[in-house]
């Protein structure tokens, strides 16, 4: 139970620091605060300063900002309305959200490479029949140290050097129970597809990880130079995985997560320790980024693309389409909401999940 409280917080915080985003550049920027929400629905407590509402409602999960004449028949055509506010600035407002969200990202990923970690260590935990490792002698325990004459540090470096070894012989070098051996073997070429829809042919050996894990930490330098190689990797991972879905080679049912997927794996997560959790939270602070900046109308890419085309045309974008594209992007988002939190259900097992728990 704990767990899930703590995988609610999570998002809660992550929703947070984005508006807060909104809310600080906008003060900056001489633009009125009228509200600033801690969660949604019914007000529960608050308190005004500065002219601005305070409040914590009843909905724990993010909150939202409210700019003074942020909508047109709300204006009073004032000079700290955000309507009134020329392009960069309102631009900077609206952007402020997604870039407090990879700054956090950033640190968070630096907090963790710091502290440490939990890493996969390549160590045997079950041996396959009818495959290579078996007929090598490989047992249960083997800790393997160096695969191709390159030392392996952890489950997924051994995989790699693996998978990209079909038919070809392979040297692995063995603790087993302190003594050293090695073993040669040569990896069973077989078709697999990655997440992201691509075919290719990889090497197989037929062993499975025991789930030893270790503690992976590295200096505050080197740690920046990591976070930086690693936020890299994850915005090529996402970037692909869109045009994989866009072109049909990513099943959406199986990709997508929402709210509910998300809960589940913070709460997994929040069982393995802190450096798993800050880690996951890492990854979803970029992601909650990356999707606030696609060009959606209700999102804050939409809004800056209407604001890139009042630039470009020299007057804002009529009311009216601004109004619809809303609702349609709206309608189409809630829509997909329904399915991935449905899919989520299926896929994560989670009404069965909820009923154990509730029988015990």
């Amino acid at each position: 139970m704990m767990s899930w409280l703590i995988s609610v917080l999570v998002i809660s915080v992550l929703i947070l620091v984005h508006e807060w985003g909104h809310f600080f550049v906008a003060r900056r920027s001489g633009v009125r605060v009228m509200k600033f929400s801690i969660g949604f629905g019914p007000r529960l407590w608050g308190w005004r300063r500065g002219g601005t509402e305070y409040a914590v409602s009843l909905l724990p999960l993010g909150g939202y900002v409210k700019l003074a004449g942020e909508h047109a028949e709300e204006r009073t055509h004032g000079p700290h309305e955000f309507l009134a506010q020329p392009c960069g600035v309102r631009a900077r407002i609206v952007a402020a959200g997604p870039l407090v969200n990879a700054l956090v990202s950033s640190l968070t990923l630096w907090v963790v490479l710091v502290i440490g970690y939990p890493e996969l260590l390549p160590t045997v935990g079950r041996v396959m029949d009818d495959m290579p490792a078996k007929a090598a002698g490989l047992q249960i325990g083997d800790a393997i140290r160096a695969a191709d004459g390159h030392a392996v540090r952890t489950w997924d470096e051994l995989t790699k050097i693996i998978h990209g070894s079909p038919d070809r012989p392979l040297t692995l070098q063995i603790d087993r129970a302190g003594q050293p051996l090695s073993v040669t073997l040569t990896p069973t070429a077989r078709p697999s597809t990655d997440p992201f829809g691509r075919t290719r042919t990889v090497g197989l050996i037929g062993i499975v990880p025991r789930g030893d894990f270790e503690p992976y930490r590295v200096g505050p330098l080197e740690a920046v130079v990591q976070t930086i190689q690693k936020q890299g990797e994850w915005v090529g991972q996402t970037v692909l995985s869109l045009w994989s879905l866009a072109t049909g080679r990513l099943s959406a049912q199986e990709s997508l997560t929402g709210p509910i997927g998300i809960l589940y794996l913070t709460s997994e997560a929040a069982r393995m320790g802190l450096g798993s959790l800050l880690y996951l939270v890492s990854i979803f602070s970029l992601s909650l980024a990356i999707f606030n900046l696609f060009p959606i109308p209700i999102l804050d890419g939409g809004h800056l693309l209407f604001l890139a085309l009042e630039k470009l045309r020299g007057r804002p974008v009529s009311v009216k389409i601004q109004e619809q594209a809303t609702k349609v992007s709206f309608a189409v988002l809630m829509t997909l909401l329904v399915f991935i939190c449905v899919n989520d259900l299926q896929r994560f097992k989670v009404v069965d999940k909820v009923v154990d728990w509730w029988r015990n």
